[in-house]
Protein backbone atom coordinates (compact mmCIF):
# COMPACT_ATOMS: atom_id res chain seq x y z
CA UNK A 1 0.00 0.00 0.00
CA UNK A 2 1.42 3.47 -1.15
CA UNK A 3 2.47 5.73 1.72
CA UNK A 4 -0.32 8.56 3.21
CA UNK A 5 1.64 11.44 2.76
CA UNK A 6 3.69 10.49 -0.56
CA UNK A 7 2.97 12.41 -3.24
CA UNK A 8 2.69 11.49 -7.24
CA UNK A 9 3.63 15.09 -8.42
CA UNK A 10 6.56 15.37 -6.16
CA UNK A 11 8.45 12.28 -6.86
CA UNK A 12 8.28 12.55 -10.47
CA UNK A 13 9.35 15.65 -10.14
CA UNK A 14 12.32 14.64 -8.04
CA UNK A 15 12.86 11.92 -10.53
CA UNK A 16 13.13 14.68 -13.49
CA UNK A 17 15.53 16.21 -11.11
CA UNK A 18 18.03 13.18 -11.09
CA UNK A 19 17.29 12.01 -14.90
CA UNK A 20 18.77 15.92 -15.67
CA UNK A 21 21.50 15.40 -12.85
CA UNK A 22 22.75 11.82 -14.42
CA UNK A 23 22.51 13.81 -18.04
CA UNK A 24 24.66 15.88 -17.35
CA UNK A 25 27.34 13.62 -16.59
CA UNK A 26 28.95 16.20 -14.54
CA UNK A 27 27.71 13.60 -11.30
CA UNK A 28 31.20 11.49 -10.04
CA UNK A 29 30.07 7.46 -10.29
CA UNK A 30 29.69 7.37 -6.44
CA UNK A 31 26.87 10.05 -6.87
CA UNK A 32 25.83 8.79 -9.81
CA UNK A 33 24.44 5.03 -8.51
CA UNK A 34 23.44 7.04 -5.61
CA UNK A 35 21.11 8.63 -7.51
CA UNK A 36 20.16 5.89 -9.50
CA UNK A 37 18.93 3.87 -6.70
CA UNK A 38 16.86 6.51 -5.49
CA UNK A 39 15.20 6.77 -8.78
CA UNK A 40 14.49 3.03 -8.91
CA UNK A 41 12.64 3.31 -5.47
CA UNK A 42 10.88 6.58 -6.82
CA UNK A 43 9.93 4.77 -9.86
CA UNK A 44 8.41 1.84 -7.60
CA UNK A 45 6.29 3.79 -5.63
CA UNK A 46 5.25 5.12 -8.41
CA UNK A 47 4.24 2.42 -10.05
CA UNK A 48 2.12 1.44 -6.53
CA UNK A 49 0.43 4.54 -5.95
CA UNK A 50 -0.90 4.48 -9.73
CA UNK A 51 -1.67 0.93 -10.00
CA UNK A 52 -3.85 2.26 -6.63
CA UNK A 53 -5.37 5.16 -8.16
CA UNK A 54 -6.39 2.87 -11.38
CA UNK A 55 -8.11 0.80 -9.23
CA UNK A 56 -10.47 3.79 -8.20
CA UNK A 57 -11.26 5.19 -11.57
CA UNK A 58 -14.47 5.32 -12.72
CA UNK A 59 -15.74 5.49 -16.25
CA UNK A 60 -19.58 7.28 -16.64
CA UNK A 61 -21.18 4.98 -19.09
CA UNK A 62 -23.99 6.67 -21.38
CA UNK A 63 -27.23 4.24 -21.10
CA UNK A 64 -30.09 4.38 -22.79
CA UNK A 65 -32.28 7.32 -22.56
CA UNK A 66 -29.48 9.52 -21.50
CA UNK A 67 -29.11 7.77 -17.75
CA UNK A 68 -25.48 7.34 -16.87
CA UNK A 69 -23.75 4.40 -14.81
CA UNK A 70 -20.11 4.20 -13.19
CA UNK A 71 -18.18 0.96 -14.03
CA UNK A 72 -14.41 0.33 -13.66
CA UNK A 73 -11.98 1.21 -16.04
CA UNK A 74 -11.08 -2.11 -16.33
CA UNK A 75 -14.49 -3.59 -17.53
CA UNK A 76 -14.45 -1.07 -20.34
CA UNK A 77 -11.43 -2.87 -21.69
CA UNK A 78 -9.02 0.30 -21.62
Amino acid sequence: MPKKNFSLEKSFKRLEEILTSLESGEVELENSIGLFEEAMKLSGECQKQLEALEKRVKVLVAKEGGAYIEEDLQEQGI
